[in-house]
């Protein structure tokens, strides 16, 4: 039996509300790896070390940078992010770099479902399923709700990639007790007497017209959104980058990559550097309109040197060699990885690989996908 056919009947057996042919459906033959990456327990430490080292950095941020914040027309809220994650890079030295950090990151219901499909132990420690549903009672709490009832919300929910992991987060949340929903974003009189809505759209400033609707009642108090927009704006806009290499308030992470701001910046120093750089929109998520620098045309360059871009220092993903032989009758392989590492606040929970081949993880690639982290 298949990877995905043995994952599609681990997944109906806990949760029979989910039909076998929509799992079938919803789970796509490159979404999981049979394979594993090898992380060293130092290498654990290290991501959680670097992981904690942020804190202080968003902290910092929401002392100093509250003007740029109120520029948003956006409450402060009480609440912090569910399912975030720091993504990072193993370099040739052995240690992380960290590529970006997402206040939307996907993955980490079905991960944890993947660890113990696969029966293997979490590299990240003890969080488990219960704590996963802990994560989003404590938000309801610091939000001042009743604890009854959770609305998970995206453009379109049926049509996301992952759309099974939000029935996933249905069954779990019912499983204890607590009234769930999946809505479309403009269904707001449907979902907005809910205790907390998790939060998947990717308007991570609520400045698009169909989210005017959902910033007035997040702005009234009436919605508790997490995800939520000041978390965002502490730890997730790439902004974050330029202001974290330019304070001296507080230590730098050693996985901070040095970042400079193409609003300012000297056209032809950048041009002429670009082979070490990659470039991105502050404002980006999942690599979208992000550019290596080596193979950019100058036209390209043009377009992206602006005020809403940035250059970073390219960090080189790292890879894996794999005898696929048995399983896809292809010879010795090289995928390329990064890791995801699901973050509340500054407590890593779990970490999950992202194997591929290419110049993006798009979960593509025969033998890729998201894959498990072992300690060895």
């Amino acid at each position: 039996m298949s990877l995905k056919a043995s994952f599609v009947s681990y997944l109906n057996q806990k949760y029979p509300q989910i039909a076998v042919n929509l799992l079938e459906q919803l789970i796509s033959d490159e979404l999981l790896s049979p394979f594993q990456v090898s992380l060293s327990q130092d290498q654990v430490k290290s991501i959680k070390n670097e992981i904690a080292a942020y804190w202080p950095l968003r902290n910092w941020g929401e002392k100093n940078l509250s003007s740029q914040y109120s520029h948003y027309g956006l409450r402060k809220p009480d609440n912090y992010s569910v399912c975030m994650s720091y993504d990072f890079h193993i370099n040739p030295q052995g240690q992380p770099e960290l590529i970006e950090i997402n206040t939307n990151a996907s993955f980490l219901a079905l991960g944890l479902e993947l660890y113990k499909f696969l029966n293997l132990a979490n590299p990240a420690g003890s969080f488990d399923e219960a704590n996963l549903v802990e994560m989003f009672l404590n938000e309801i709490r610091l939000c001042g709700a009743k604890q009854d009832s959770i609305a998970i919300i995206d453009d379109n929910p049926q049509e996301q990639r992952l759309y099974l992991e939000f029935l996933v987060y249905k069954a779990l949340f019912e499983k204890n007790g607590l009234t769930t929903e999946i809505f479309n974003i403009n269904e707001t009189d449907k979902f907005k007497k809910y205790s907390l809505i998790y939060n998947r759209y990717t308007d991570f400033y609520l400045q698009e017209n169909k989210s005017l609707h959902i910033k007035n009642l997040y702005n009234d108090g009436i919605l508790n959104l997490s995800p939520q927009p000041h978390e965002y704006f502490l730890l997730a806009d790439k902004q974050r980058f330029l202001n974290w290499n330019q304070q001296n308030e507080v230590e730098k992470p050693l996985s901070l990559l040095k970042s400079y701001d193409l609003g300012i910046e000297d056209k032809d120093k950048i041009w002429n550097e670009r082979k070490t750089l990659f470039f991105k929109p502050k404002t980006s998520y999942g690599g979208k309109q992000a550019y290596k620098g080596a193979s950019m045309s100058r036209k390209m360059f043009d377009e992206v040197f602006n005020q809403n871009f940035i250059a970073q220092q390219l960090s080189t993903p790292s890879t894996i060699s794999i005898d696929t032989n048995n399983t896809f009758n292809l010879p010795k392989q090289d995928f390329k990885y990064d890791l995801r590492c699901f973050v509340y606040k500054d407590e890593l929970q779990l970490i999950v690989a992202r194997l591929y081949q290419g110049q993006t993880t798009n979960l593509k690639t025969p033998g890729g996908g998201f894959a498990c982290v072992k300690i060895g």
